[in-house]
């Protein structure tokens, strides 16, 4: 998966740990990327872990310049979910929406209706901004069950909202001063005697640091030898200042501001508070059980599931916004340090058994899955799109698409595969995919968008032999692919021959821009650096139809029940004047010779007509098959042959794939290319068949026919190895 994580880049405190515990999760099992829109805290410090990130650096906080380039960036990357964190992030999704179908998530960290408080106008603009914004997400996590709920109970759709706790990295080592270094910045030295109370967050009314100086003064009222210490920033802090005065207790109250160090700040405390109206999963809790620290908190959001209401030994919860129950909490554990230390110990068990990074990775990983599941279920996402000449009733590019997407599904069993075929309602009968017709562009451009990658599965695509029309569709089907962010693939296809400089130059523009090109045979690659093709990922394999597994199908009852060999034909403007006679002549030699009957087999409709042609001139008994059969019963047909003279090259290939001995009919180079490639001799030229060297051919093979036989089963097995790692390389591109 493929997921780019959106913050506004200035984030820090509970917000910043929270994000990047998810990103160092994540990015040790999936390919992760994190977008900023401000070179703040966050993406300052952000580069300095091993996760990508890039910045959209906006002017102020609606710029909408960034959104043009940041559709491009999602498009050229191809990401699977978008994941926003925070307002800002939300809205730059609701910016993104009209222009990116992809699926959206947002972590909702807070309550958003309290996130802005401290000012009236952010309150009446920004949240009504941030609420709008929401609404036009597609999925929603919150950090806590109770998060989730809240979400649902304020109508929003229940099968889109999930939950994922806040998590900590236990195995990590953690960095901390000693306690004397760390009091000491504040100008405490004498503190040996003293309980320190400690509360983390930003100077917010919603995080109830009013409460926590009320439960001070009380504690402070009967026993004195206690500090209390803030760490923070906001714009509470100066009205805190004046209500510590207030109470008579600011030589106890330590303002520490913003703590970077922050586990210096844990170690250094005895009791961890929190005092918070409204909380998601707060990370100070978690932090502070790394330490093991004896924590007293109120009983809001999600903070329950870590301190369990019924088991009293993991902490203390106290309702909200009492201040005089959190103050009996503070003090009891302040005359019981055994218990104290007893608490923080196990609290410390809950919190990594049930919250560590490891639960964190696995539940958001599912999360991400369940999307796309649903995603392509409601919306038909797919993740590759196949193209070649499908649905045209030909055996080899039939056969071409069965074992692609045999190929990659044995690869990946989930993937959604729409291919693009020229009978679509046949195509996903036969093959179990969704298919477009072939030239539905408007439509093949709306599921470019949903889809990651365009795969030509097999055959000779770039050539501009049998029509001009074949090149132009498929050099612009790879611009288009391109510019609507897909990556692009060749699996298993030959290369030529372009007759026209305008073709190689059209060919080679479209090549270039390809993720990855596997050829079938070693003469395509040739090719390709004749016409100038620069492009490093090219590799040679063979053609995809090896990668088809065997079965043993029955051959269908037509087949002869005498030894026979099998003829492949087809029509070709090229073929020589009296090419019909000489191949009569061929096969009346074959079967008067060597006791076979011929059984000539059609691959496409248009074959019949010469194959009826040929067999008004033969002598011998013979059978001429009158429609196409599947591959899988052309196959089991040259299994049993004793040879296969065939003008179509998968034809060839089926023969060879069973270990049947060939002889190629040349009337285009891939024929000649494909049996130079599995180092045989046997082949002709159609345009001027020499009739002679046709016959000592068949006379060879029929002289020692187990030798040509183990031949071409040894090549037939090299060539099946060579198969399996286009599949692979496809799905590896996703």
């Amino acid at each position: 998966m493929k997921i780019l994580h959106m913050i506004s880049g200035g984030d820090k405190g509970g917000a910043k740990t929270s994000v990047f515990a998810l990103l160092l999760a994540l990015n040790e099992e999936i390919d992760i990327t994190v977008a900023c829109f401000t070179e703040g805290v966050f993406y300052q410090e952000v580069q300095e872990l091993p996760v990508k990130s890039e910045i959209f650096k906006q002017k102020f906080r609606n710029d909408l310049s960034v959104i043009p380039r940041l559709c491009k960036y999602v498009r050229q990357n191809g990401f699977d979910i978008i994941h926003a964190h925070g307002a800002r992030a939300n809205f730059i999704c609701m910016m993104l929406r009209p222009f990116v179908k992809i699926p959206m998530v947002t972590t909702v960290h807070s309550d958003y209706k309290l996130d802005f408080t401290d000012r009236f106008y952010k309150r009446f603009f920004y949240t009504a901004l941030n609420t709008v914004a929401l609404r036009t997400v597609d999925y929603y996590i919150g950090v806590s069950e109770e998060f989730r709920k809240m979400l649902i109970n304020r109508g929003f759709e229940e099968g889109r909202v999930f939950s994922v706790y806040n998590a900590v990295d236990f195995k990590r080592e953690l960095s901390y001063c000693e306690k004397a270094e760390f009091l000491s910045r504040y100008g405490v030295s004498d503190y040996k005697d003293k309980t320190i109370v400690g509360i983390i967050g930003r100077f917010d009314y919603v995080k109830g640091h009013d409460v926590f100086l009320r439960a001070a003064a009380e504690v402070l009222a009967n026993e004195p030898n206690f500090l209390f210490l803030m760490a923070g920033e906001g714009a509470e802090e100066q009205n805190l200042r004046k209500l510590a005065d207030q109470l008579g207790i600011s030589k106890n109250v330590i303002f520490t501001g913003f703590v970077t160090d922050i586990f210096s700040f844990i170690n250094a405390i005895d009791i961890n508070v929190c005092a918070s109206r409204s909380e998601s999963f707060p990370y100070m809790l978690l932090e502070g059980a790394m330490l093991k620290k004896a924590t007293v908190s109120t009983a809001v959001g999600g903070i329950p599931e870590l301190i369990l209401p019924d088991d009293v030994s993991l902490g203390f919860l106290v309702p909200n916004e009492n201040h005089k129950i959190l103050a009996e909490k503070i003090a009891l554990y302040a005359n019981n340090p055994q218990m104290r230390d007893l608490h923080g110990e196990n609290l410390y068990i809950r919190a990594k058994n049930n919250f560590s990074k490891e639960s964190l990775q696995k539940k958001s990983i599912e999360i991400y899955k369940e999307i796309l599941r649903k995603e392509k279920a409601e919306h038909r996402v797919f993740d590759i799109m196949l193209s070649g000449y499908y649905g045209y009733a030909n055996s080899g590019d039939d056969a071409l698409l069965d074992a692609v997407i045999k190929a990659l599904r044995r690869e990946r069993e989930d993937l959604s595969i729409l291919v693009l075929s020229r009978n679509p309602q046949e195509t996903m009968r036969d093959y179990g995919v969704f298919s477009i017709h072939r030239l539905n562009f408007l439509l093949m451009r709306r599921y470019m968008k949903r889809t990651r990658l365009i795969v030509y599965g097999g055959g000779s695509l770039m050539q501009d032999i049998t029509s001009t029309r074949s090149l132009v569709y498929y050099t612009f089907l790879i611009h288009m692919a391109k510019y609507m962010g897909m990556r692009v693939m060749l699996y298993g296809n030959g290369i030529g021959p372009l007759t026209k400089a305008r073709s190689a130059k059209k060919a080679r523009r479209a090549l270039e821009i390809c993720d990855y090109i596997s050829l079938r045979d070693p003469a395509s690659l040739d090719y390709i650096k004749k016409i100038g093709v620069k492009n490093p990922n090219v590799e040679v394999s063979i053609d995809p139809v090896f990668s088809a597994e065997i079965t043993d199908t029955a051959p269908p009852p037509e087949t002869p029940t005498t030894p026979y060999f099998a003829v492949s034909l087809r029509p070709w403007q090229h073929n020589e004047p009296n090419f019909i006679e000489k191949i009569a002549d061929a096969i009346n030699f074959a079967a008067s010779e060597y006791g076979l009957m011929p059984l000539l087999i059609p691959l496409h409709m248009m074959d019949v007509s010469i194959l009826k042609e040929t067999a008004k001139r033969l002598t011998c008994d013979h059978i001429v098959l009158q429609k196409v059969y599947d591959y899988k019963d052309i196959t089991a047909i040259m299994s049993d042959a004793r040879f296969a003279m065939c003008m179509r090259l998968h034809a060839l290939i089926y023969a060879v794939g069973v270990g049947i001995p060939i002889i190629g009919l040349v009337y285009d180079p891939k024929v000649a290319n494909f049996i130079t490639y599995i180092n045989e001799k046997t082949q002709v030229d159609t345009s001027s068949l020499d009739l002679a060297a046709l016959k000592v051919m068949i006379a060879e093979l029929m002289q020692n026919p187990t030798v040509a036989k183990e031949r071409i089963t040894k090549e037939s097995e090299r060539l099946r190895k060579l198969s399996g790692e286009d599949a692979k390389i496809a799905v590896g591109l996703l």
